[in-house]
């Protein structure tokens, strides 16, 4: 049986290894969009010209929604170059009968660090420190008071594997950790970290670190409402993804001092726009251009997977990671 799979776009210099390794499927073809035009094709309305005949879809930031869907009659498989899938409309796939796959192990030691970067920092207050010192002020009396970190409590929004990861390595540093997951249920192998209500971690937490991935139910999940609740002077980190703050309420938190400091490896505008976040002009925000995912290693875990998730779905009709 012959196997068309189609890749829309991709962020990397090549993905040749990933081609090599899905060429040795017997009678596959390969169509690489990003050879029709510079980057690929991302748009709904330009992909439904050119995926009629796939049995595979490879995609990383094209918005693939039903009509997209409905081009491609044969497509088994959706495969995301990336852990989260919110690009991809999972209810029509699931309608029309498509596999979704990702990658939700390939950056988890990379992301893990960027938190523990981010906590650090607030913590620290080493960024804002640094500002001041490069306006010349070599003084430490703008980023008092500072407080022994080991005796902070660190809140885990979600308690998925990066999360689990980032309790790892927060167990050195002596902190207590509360975790609060409305769908994870405590384990043996994390017996020092306690699960809590959503209320009495936003209340109880000196520091926040966001993990959950955005969907329906967690767009803005940290609003107005949730800041209320939050101790005043809290360090908040999301490497999550950006839609899942509300960013003028959390704008307004920093105003008021809820928020003392801010680490935000995302931003809600799309990454082109960042310009216009209303966070970027306070100098109690830390902002890295979503790297938390990235390193060498990484990224040729991620393609690997990738191609391998496809080459299982058409060969033995399951990929290495189904989201649905």
């Amino acid at each position: 049986m012959s196997h068309t799979i189609v890749y829309t776009d991709y962020y990397y210099d090549s993905v040749q290894a990933e081609f090599d390794l899905l060429s040795t499927l017997p009678d596959v073809r390969i169509v690489d969009l990003t050879e029709v035009k510079k980057g690929g094709i991302t748009a709904p309305e330009e992909l439904v010209e050119h995926v009629a005949d796939a049995d595979a879809l490879v995609t990383q930031f094209a918005v693939i929604n039903a009509d997209v869907m409905d081009a491609m009659p044969n497509c088994r498989i959706i495969a995301r170059h990336a852990i989260g899938v919110d690009t991809i409309d999972l209810t029509a796939a699931r309608e029309r009968g498509i596999v979704v796959s990702n990658v939700p192990d390939y950056c988890i030691e990379e992301v893990s660090d960027t938190a523990m970067a981010h906590i650090l920092n607030g913590v620290r207050r080493i960024g804002e420190a640094d500002r001041l010192l490069r306006a010349g002020e070599w003084a430490y009396s703008k980023i008092m008071p500072l407080s022994r970190f080991s005796e902070m409590t660190v809140g885990l929004l979600a308690f998925g594997a990066i999360a689990r990861r980032v309790a790892e390595k927060l167990r050195g540093f002596r902190v207590k950790v509360l975790a609060y997951d409305a769908y994870a249920k405590p384990t043996p192998e994390f017996d020092w970290v306690e699960f809590v209500p959503l209320d009495r971690l936003l209340a109880e937490a000196d520091v926040i670190s966001i993990h959950v991935p955005l969907n329906d139910e967690t767009h803005h999940m940290v609003n107005e409402k949730v800041f209320e609740a939050m101790k005043p002077g809290v360090v908040l980190v999301n490497t999550s993804r950006g839609g899942v703050i509300d960013q003028a309420a959390l704008a307004d938190a920093i105003a008021r001092g809820v928020v003392r400091h801010a680490g935000l490896d995302v931003l809600e505008e799309p990454d082109a726009e960042y310009a216009e976040s209303p966070v970027l002009a306070s100098e109690q925000v830390t902002v890295s251009p979503h790297l938390g995912w990235y390193s060498e290693q990484s990224i040729e875990d991620l393609k690997m997977k990738t191609a391998r998730n496809v080459a299982e779905m058409l060969t033995n009709g399951k990929p290495l990671y189904t989201v649905h």
